[in-house]
């Protein structure tokens, strides 16, 4: 019996007989089976979801474990399609979540056929081969293509559980004419472009953990020696990380998920890093509330901002003609800490050119022991003149100021910053 409040999904594939069919959902890297039907003699078959059931992606499994996969976000859901040609048949006939996300399949599929016959095409000819430059150019057009229709339909639905599924499938398409070396380099580098992990509806899938444990794939890729591969690792875990955003569950799910798997592959220490990362930070009596100002002043430091150094000396610290970034520091503060002690780092290398100033409020005694003599205090005065400037209300915050004056940075997370 259907219930006013529940919602029903209805299915007919052609060819499955009175076969058996199970619907699995998911959550983070687990999977359940939670219902299984028999189709009649016609393929047709149906099962209730509860209105409380969360919305994601639901799995039908029949036939000798083929599938297909579903959005279901509290809408009826009725399709036909064919065993033979589960995709290209696929005719959904209620549910708007799902004409969006099969759209996407039909156009994705069909698409990727072609762009894996150039692929290995281009692998039969050298590269000064006319042929080599008509298939590259061909090649280069339908991803082209596939980008722009993806866009497209986005920006069309952009509310839509669907949208989020197909922005999460995404991944990057280096150019076919570069070797390994230079095409792992690449897609580790535009990897994180298709990361949004901030939506927990994502957690309803499976693509979160596929997405790890890709991405993880390509950063083992890049690297053969022990100590650039946990580099490597770690640097493909804080991405992921820092995609999470502000949701505080995607972070804590992703955190137990990398600490778990890097135990597992005898990464001890790449678990320990992890593991210690807090979010957002520590709750820190002395950072003040996350807040947008609703008017900003403008993107332009002061050419010269006044504070003190540790002797209460008033100090000038000009803002030009040279690249400046500013951290701005709380005493007590874990999220801080990391941050001054990543961003030191970084200044001590004959890598960087960047002139590091360490900023605390008047009266506040640092806890962090800091390895660069460019600490110095501010007033709250001008300390709020500065946060009105770039549009925040943070501590700690790392704002990049060019040599021109303009903020081209502003960074509140160690994972932002990595």
């Amino acid at each position: 019996m259907l219930y006013a409040q529940d919602y029903k999904i209805d299915g007919k594939i052609i060819g499955l007989g009175n076969g058996k069919i199970y619907l699995q959902e998911f959550y983070g890297d687990e999977s359940n089976l939670i219902d299984s039907t028999f189709a009649d003699a016609e393929s047709h078959f149906s099962f209730r979801m509860s209105a409380a059931k969360a919305p994601g992606q639901y799995r039908l499994i029949f036939s000798e474990r083929r599938f297909l996969d579903l959005v279901y976000n509290k809408e009826n859901i009725a399709f036909n399609t064919s065993l033979s040609h589960l995709i290209s048949d696929m005719e959904i006939l209620a549910s708007n979540e799902n004409q969006v996300y099969y759209r996407y399949l039909k156009f994705r599929i069909k698409s990727q056929k072609r762009i894996d016959e150039l692929r290995k095409q281009l692998h039969s000819y050298d590269d000064t081969h006319a042929f080599y430059r008509e298939l590259r150019e061909e090649y280069k057009s339908l991803i082209a293509q596939e980008e722009d229709f993806t866009k497209q339909l986005l920006r069309e639905n952009p509310n839509l559980l669907a949208a989020d599924f197909i922005r999460i499938d995404r991944e990057p398409n280096p150019d076919p004419a570069w070797d390994s070396k230079q095409t792992n380099q690449w897609v580790f580098d535009h990897y994180p472009d298709y990361f949004l992990f901030s939506d927990t509806a994502l957690l309803r899938t499976n693509a979160v953990s596929a997405k790890i444990i890709a991405y993880l794939s390509v950063a083992l890729s890049l690297h053969q020696h022990p100590d650039s591969v946990e580099e490597a690792l770690k640097t493909a875990s804080f991405r992921m990380l820092a995609s999470t955003g502000s949701s505080e569950t995607m972070f804590h799910f992703m955190q137990q998920y990398l600490n778990r798997g890097f135990k597992k592959l005898a990464y001890p220490d790449i678990a320990a890093v992890i593991e210690d990362i807090p979010f957002p930070c520590c709750s820190c009596d002395n950072i003040e509330n996350l807040a947008i100002h609703p008017k900003t002043k403008g993107n332009s430091m002061p050419s010269v901002l006044f504070v003190k150094n540790d002797i209460g000396e008033k100090i000038k610290i000009p803002l030009r003609k040279t690249k400046t970034q500013l951290l701005f520091m709380a005493p007590d503060c874990k999220w801080g800490d990391i941050m001054a002690r990543k961003l030191e780092q970084k200044n001590q290398s004959a890598f960087s050119g960047d002139n590091l100033i360490v900023i605390y409020k008047d009266g506040e005694t640092p806890t962090f022991r800091h390895s660069s003599s460019n600490v110095f205090y501010i007033t709250d005065k001008k300390l709020s003149k500065i946060f009105e400037t770039v549009g925040l209300n943070q501590r700690p915050i790392i704002i990049t100021v060019d040599e021109g004056g303009k903020v081209t940075e502003k960074i509140t997370s160690w994972l932002e910053l990595m």
